[in-house]
């Protein structure tokens, strides 16, 4: 697989994951759960994928959560707009 080809996969799956958290918190006012992630995005069905990818998305700035401690995820900017 080509390296930009992973790149987009990856920058997908991460709108989607911030777009899920978004939608869970709209609906229930708290964050979701890794499992409840895992769950509710198509691109990824492992718990420790959605960790790898909140820790990215952690390091670029866009969320914080406290490792351990459920439904702590918060999100610290605006989503960025899909291409």
């Amino acid at each position: 697989m080509q390296l930009r080809t992973l790149q987009m996969r990856m920058e997908h799956t991460e709108q989607e994951i911030l777009e899920q958290i978004e939608q869970y918190m709209g609906k229930h006012q708290i964050a979701p759960t890794m499992r409840e992630l895992s769950r509710l995005c198509i691109s990824v069905s492992s718990t420790s994928t959605i960790k790898a990818y909140l820790d990215r998305l952690k390091e670029k700035g866009i969320l914080h959560y406290e490792p351990k401690t459920p439904r702590s995820i918060t999100l610290k900017k605006e989503l960025p707009q899909a291409k």
